[in-house]
């Protein structure tokens, strides 16, 4: 295989993942070697805040006495990579349009699936790179020296990453080859991209909901490991043993395996595969609805935008799926700590957490956060029709907070479940997750007309907007800690001081901020539009 060619492969698939700061990085002069740098260091940076942030929680655990929950958060954050890396695998291989340039270049095939499966492996690492930490973790606290323990940790990585990335790839190829997909590609690419969402959530709820190990000491016991992930704590804590070498044996073998299914039945029509798949039209015809009012035909004209496959799937990915995990990853301590349930005296801690919840699913990839730029050029056209842009900017508004709504009512209710939380304490989650949605979805619905882009062609480009990623980033990190101090605080005072004059003006100080920023909002805002 060609170095140069596979090189000069890679750096065009890089500028491709990330359109809008491709061009930033570009008028601030950057170009060649220098413009690569700084996109490969984009997610260098939110793979370092990414792992800062869940690699912290790996500390407070032995996983080489507790195989159970060692398999636990390989799975957890294998389930979130494949859900990751599904969805962007079919957009970097069929919906990047970029097939066509490369036909009459000297390129194999080999060379460009390797090349966009490198810039897929990009954006999927920062979501699963916490299982570095875990492996080398692991490794050192069964006995084994630092130096040695971190190269464990890093084959045994590569081997994971690797693995899930050539099983993200065999769903998509195998998929998109049917006829069925070819004749109902819209429909079959949401079926898609739902799959992946679903398999991550149902996974981590059912591996959640199953614990069956509860300590009667206020001790966090293991619980039951999962067999066929097992062999890699037998690779990771005794490498030179017989169960060791069994470990590396079978993720060596599964790993080749996967490899040669690709090579084998797969790269010899990659070419054919993403023409026909990139050129497939569906044709549908439309049915005529007679009678509706201008509200209704917005409110219509709204839903359809948010029905786009990619765009849906790749909102509810970064909206539902990562708060959902980090908050049944504190949930697994506090279900085990508290297993006959909270006490209804945590009502305003409840309260806290649903306001929390909401403002980790809250943020600028989320459909309200979006909502005006999805319209394309389509606003300008809207701005010129004869009714109220304010009305029309309502009618948004509300639909974007509905959906926002479900997304963290949603989680509240099945992480009630799971905590056993009683019905006082439900209801105190959902209201304080209903304020605290329309309270984050004012200030980002707010934030999308300041920085309206309607000649958008990628929506990794209204993702990007007013910092990024890294932006994004710093704000989970700084709230998931402003957040876990809050709520810790709040709950051990609530134990400690009584509770009539506590709660009630915690609650009342969270009503009065949250009304201040509700009329910023209104004065700066709402009653500035026509």
């Amino acid at each position: 295989m060609n170095k140069q060619k596979l090189s000069a492969l890679l750096r065009t698939s890089l500028l491709y993942t990330n359109p809008q700061y491709t061009d930033q990085a570009r008028r601030k002069g950057k170009s060649g070697k220098k413009l690569t740098q700084a996109i490969v260091m984009q997610y260098v940076l939110l793979a370092a805040i990414f792992t800062g942030v869940y690699g912290a929680i790996l500390f407070v655990i032995d996983f080489s006495k507790m195989p159970g929950y060692f398999t636990l958060y390989i799975a957890l954050f294998g389930l979130l990579a494949m859900s990751q890396g599904i969805s962007v695998i079919y957009n970097v291989f069929f919906e990047s349009k970029d097939l066509e340039a490369y036909l009459p270049l000297p390129f194999r095939q080999s060379e460009i699936f390797l090349s966009k499966i490198l810039a897929v492996t990009l954006t999927v690492v920062p979501y699963i790179l916490p299982l570095f930490v875990l492996f080398s973790l692991t490794a050192w606290q069964a006995g084994n020296w630092v130096f040695l323990a971190v190269i464990l940790g890093f084959l045994a990585f590569l081997l994971i990453l690797g693995t899930m990335l050539f099983i993200c790839s065999l769903i998509v190829l195998a998929l998109t080859r049917t006829k069925v997909f070819q004749k109902h590609k819209k429909l079959m690419t949401t079926g898609l991209m739902l799959f992946s969402t679903v398999l991550a959530v149902a996974g981590i709820l059912f591996m959640q909901l199953s614990e069956n190990n509860v300590g009667n000491d206020s001790q966090i016991l293991d619980r039951t490991a999962m067999l066929p992930l097992l062999p890699i704590h037998w690779a990771i804590t005794a490498p030179l043993t017989g169960k060791g070498l069994l470990g590396w044996g079978l993720l060596i073998g599964l790993f080749v395996i996967l490899a040669l299914c690709i090579k084998v039945f797969f790269l010899p029509r990659l070419y054919e595969q993403l023409m026909t798949v990139s050129t497939a039209e569906t044709f549908k015809k439309r049915k005529r609805k007679n009678g509706q009012t201008t509200q209704q035909l917005l409110r219509s004209y709204n839903w359809q935008l948010i029905k786009e496959p990619n765009i849906a799937m790749q909102v509810l990915s970064s909206t539902a799926v990562i708060p959902i995990i980090m908050l049944f990853s504190f949930g697994s301590v506090i279900n085990q700590l508290a297993s006959e349930g909270l006490p209804n005296r945590l009502v305003g801690v409840v309260f806290v957490v649903g306001m929390f919840i909401a403002y980790m699913s809250c943020n600028q990839t989320s459909f309200v956060a979006n909502l005006i730029s999805l319209d394309r050029e389509n606003y300008d056209f809207i701005r010129t029709l004869p009714f109220s842009r304010k009305a029309y900017l309502k009618e948004k508004f509300r639909i974007g907070f509905l959906i926002q709504v479900i997304i963290t009512v949603g989680t509240i209710v099945v992480a009630s479940i799971f905590l056993k939380l009683s019905p006082l304490l439900l209801v105190a989650g959902i209201l304080g997750a209903v304020l605290g949605s329309f309270v984050m979805s004012t200030i980002y619905f707010a934030r999308d007309y300041r920085l309206l882009l309607t000649n958008w062609t990628s929506i990794n480009q209204l993702f990007q907007r007013g910092g990024g990623t890294i932006l994004m980033g710093i704000f989970i990190m700084v709230g998931m800690f402003v957040g876990a101090l809050v709520v810790a605080g709040y709950a051990f005072a609530t134990f400690t001081l009584p509770f009539m004059p506590l709660t009630p003006v915690v609650i009342g100080s969270l009503l009065l901020i949250c009304g201040a920023i509700l009329y910023f909002y209104k004065r700066r805002f709402w009653d500035r539009l026509e």
